[in-house]
């Protein structure tokens, strides 16, 4: 018989096995060519020739992300060939005992990785190329492109980078299956099937401690940075990283010993139809693969971490967006004549703001954040340690700032002509400096005590900015300001405009870019909103590309081990057959093995999330992102899709194999 015509029949005949390696290939093919082409075809490539640097630094960055995929992708394309090599070595043995040379069995095998490598390629460059479309689309309207244009493509050198990265993996896969049949001797190969791996830990009363002392450092862990999180210093930090690394490690590598004990102390349960036999299974199989199974659930940690976070920052923009730009540009004019600067430029301001206000900006040593921080100075000081508090803070009339309200579509300030109010939207020194407030603090400006209106600051913009965090404006009663004993004086004028046409704005700021920010700093709603898009854009790109990789790195490993533990299990199951167990019985005990394999590091994984999340939360609401829900359910989502395919098609491989 051909070489040819033994490595088809050897696949027909090991698809079970190769269920796995192969639904794991396709996803690596269809994922990575789909990622690298979603910014090389069609419109996003049109925008990549073009001047559109948001949609450049995202390509570019796609890129980046591709070479540590390609990377992962390979090591677990290695791995999960390394699984079915093992579990054919004795084959590989009777073939060389027929007297078959090894070169002739290497050829076998070349053959075997190129079936399976181009029916790979050709499926996942097929799906691939069909989701590509989908996901320029999705690119495009986070980029807020038109898509009139919108026309079926392939990009060709996204084709070009995943067949060459593919081949190449191919190429060291079949190297690799070279040497394992030349160096291993006959009998090596012929007993290999014989040879079971051991289990780390066999003492029950040390697997018993080591439990219950990594599962009280996740506790701690998850306390310190769950609830306590933001008080955290770098190095309480970094120990509680350690803590947790360590102890998902040794969990894993006593928890076999830990859960034999438990279950068999239980008699009721433990002694339950097949209970007995499917907490063994188990807990043989955790024994046996606790290392895998701790970076299995730190890999799946991560993989949710990313799509929570990233979720969430996504929709937190999304949905700020249209607060923070409620016109068209907002400037801060060193000039103290407005209208003499834009006509001195060419570019009156009835050439191209449809309306707009024009507000005198007043400073002076008498409002200083020193002022507005009271006795929390101190406090401040010990979280911004390079921050100057005797900054001067812009200060408004209280009727020029109700007409900033008017225009932004907000809520009057009312105040007594005693009081004064702080718009800042810096939510990590605003918390500090509601405390002053609420306490009274009282603020004299040139002689006039002055009590707060609120006891909080407002918590709005007046400069468009992509970012919150300035140091805010000072709103006074318009006596104060009036007054000829006020020793304020104006600064700059702050404008708010919207555009006559987009082509008269675009003119404008192109004008006001050659000036510099020596004579004018502005803001437009055009450029946060790009800057936001963009950013957004490639946050949720990279978190999704490489949580994907995670997640399918994570299920393909569990998916082999649980294939080749089929095989070595397969015996049971008949012995169970033989004494009258019926089928269902036995479906039912391989599948709860199966999910029991899935779901445990999965529940840690999860339960680190949390704590994770809740870190990552009271840190992300210092710049105002507060709700992550909607992040953290597209992220199961994501998670139930992928991992949930990989269980079903593992299941049905097991059935197949152990023969129910």
């Amino acid at each position: 018989m051909r070489s040819f015509d033994i490595a088809l029949k050897n696949i027909r005949k090991s698809r079970s096995d190769y269920s796995i390696y192969f639904f794991t290939l396709i996803l690596g093919v269809t994922i990575f060519y789909m990622f690298n082409a979603v910014g090389t075809q069609g419109m996003m490539k049109e925008a990549m020739c073009s001047s559109n640097a948001a949609v450049q630094n995202f390509v570019k960055v796609i890129g980046m992300v591709s070479v540590a995929v390609a990377i992962i992708f390979g090591l677990l394309i290695i791995y999960a060939n390394n699984f079915l090599i093992k579990r054919r070595k004795k084959e590989f043995g009777i073939y060389m005992l027929l007297g078959m040379s090894p070169s002739k069995v290497s050829r076998i095998l070349l053959y075997e990785t190129c079936i399976v490598g181009f029916f790979s390629l050709v499926i996942g460059i097929a799906l691939g190329v069909v989701a590509s479309q989908c996901l320029s689309v999705i690119v495009a309207k986070m980029f807020v492109m038109d898509l009139s244009d919108f026309r079926f493509d392939i990009s060709g050198r996204a084709l070009v980078m995943t067949l060459l990265c593919f081949i190449g993996i191919y190429i060291v896969v079949f190297l690799l299956n070279k040497r394992s049949v030349r160096k291993n001797k006959l009998i090596d190969l012929l007993t290999a099937a014989k040879k079971s791996e051991k289990t780390v830990l066999r003492n029950t009363g040390l697997s018993v401690i080591l439990f219950v002392i990594s599962a009280a450092c996740f506790i701690y862990v998850w306390i310190r940075i769950g609830f306590f999180g933001e008080d955290l210093t770098r190095n309480g930090f970094l120990a509680c990283i350690v803590i947790g690394f360590v102890s998902t490690f040794m969990f894993f590598r006593s928890a076999g010993g830990f859960l034999q004990k438990a279950c068999s102390s239980c008699n009721s349960f433990y002694r339950r139809g097949l209970n007995a036999f499917v907490v063994r299974q188990f807990t043989s199989g955790i024994g046996t693969s606790s290392i895998s199974m701790a970076v299995i659930s730190l890999l799946l940690f991560l993989a949710l971490l990313f799509f929570s976070t990233g979720f969430s920052i996504r929709n937190y923009v999304n949905t700020r967006l249209g607060n923070i730009t409620p016109v068209d540009i907002t400037m801060d004019l060193f000039s103290l004549s407005p209208e003499a600067f834009f006509e001195e430029n060419g570019i009156p301001m009835d050439e191209w703001a449809a309306d707009h206000i024009q507000i005198p900006i007043s400073k002076g040593s008498d409002v200083t954040v020193s002022a507005l921080l009271g006795d929390h100075e101190a406090e401040a000081t010990e979280n911004f340690r390079m921050a100057d508090w005797g900054a001067m803070v812009g200060v408004m009339r209280l009727s020029d700032y109700n007409m900033i309200e008017d225009m932004y579509g907000r809520g009057r300030l009312r105040m007594e002509d005693d009081e004064y109010a702080f718009i800042l939207d810096f939510d990590l020194l605003g918390e500090i400096v509601n405390r002053s407030l609420e306490e009274g603090n009282v603020l004299t400006v040139s002689g006039t005590e002055l009590h707060p209106a609120y006891d909080h600051v407002i918590p709005e913009c007046v400069l468009m900015s992509g970012l919150e965090a300035n140091l805010g404006i000072v709103v006074l009663p318009d006596r104060v300001l009036d007054s000829p004993d006020c020793t304020l004086e104006v600064v700059s004028n702050f404008i708010a405009a919207n555009y006559l046409s987009e082509e008269a704005g675009d003119r404008m700021t192109g004008i006001l870019d050659e000036i510099g920010e020596n004579a004018v700093f502005y803001t437009t709603k055009k450029s946060i909103r790009t800057s936001s898009i963009s950013i957004t854009v490639i946050i949720v790109f990279v978190v999704l590309y490489l949580g994907i990789v995670f997640v399918i790195s994570s299920a393909a490993i569990i998916g082999l081990k649980m294939l080749s533990d089929s095989i070595d299990s397969a015996s049971h199951f008949t012995i169970l057959r033989n004494i009258g167990t019926s089928g269902p019985e036995r479906k039912k005990a391989l599948f709860v093995r199966v999910f029991s394999f899935f779901m445990f590091p999965l529940v840690i994984a999860i339960l680190n999330t949390l704590a994770g999340v809740s870190f990552v939360k009271g840190f992300m609401s210092s710049i105002g992102m507060i709700n992550m829900g909607q992040g953290i359910v597209l992220s199961l989502f994501i998670m139930v899709l992928i991992y949930g395919g990989y269980f079903l098609t593992t299941y049905e491989g097991c059935r197949k194999i152990v023969g129910i």
